[in-house]
């Protein structure tokens, strides 16, 4: 089976990714504090207002993969309001940042060789969606596995600070879009004419 990430448009999808998150959360100690003032089996937090949501679906339409893009936030970022980052030589223009977050997938899909025809429908998606809101770079809080996984999968996201205590431990990093479409030309063309 071949799973694509779409963006999320109706209320009845929403639903169904705040559900997703909830459970995928709840699997980590580290993560279930993000759970404490939600309502019970729905993550909902305040960057969702400024975010833009991408789901993959089986074929019961249930989600099996999730990442939001958080764009034009007046609130900042979870990065960039969480984490310590060398401000000295990393500066935003914030007309031009997004963050990507809350990037999570099904147990079940959890293998290099699931996860790369998988990655490469968000790759396509969101080099689209990021070259509609003009976004030049994305901030990201990355586990050590994690960062090396995404670069596997060909997101070349740079560390801009230290390895940190942020729901568990993170890097602070970041993604540039012209980086990400280099990286990919083949999947992101139509993104970089």
């Amino acid at each position: 089976m071949s799973y694509q990430f779409k963006e999320v448009s109706s209320k009845e999808q929403l639903d169904k990714v705040f559900a997703f998150r909830y459970e995928i959360l709840e699997e980590r100690e580290e993560t279930r504090i993000l759970l404490k003032d939600c309502e019970k089996g729905r993550e909902i937090d305040k960057y969702d207002a400024y975010a833009v949501h991408f789901a993959a679906f089986d074929e019961a339409d249930e989600i099996v993969a999730y990442v939001r893009l958080i764009h034009h936030s007046p609130i900042g970022y979870p990065t960039t309001n969480n984490m310590n980052y060398d401000s000295d030589n990393w500066h935003f223009d914030p007309e031009l940042l997004g963050e990507f977050s809350r990037i999570f997938v099904s147990p079940r899909l959890r293998s290099i060789p699931t996860l790369m025809p998988l990655f490469d429908t968000l790759k396509i998606v969101i080099c689209d969606k990021m070259d509609e809101l003009k976004i030049s770079y994305t901030l990201g809080a990355l586990e050590k596995s994690f960062f090396r996984l995404l670069h596997m999968l060909d997101f070349p996201y740079h560390r801009i600070g230290d390895f940190q205590s942020y729901l568990g431990h993170r890097y602070p990093s970041i993604l540039y879009t012209d980086e990400l479409k280099m990286a990919n030309l083949e999947l992101c063309k139509d993104s970089t004419t």
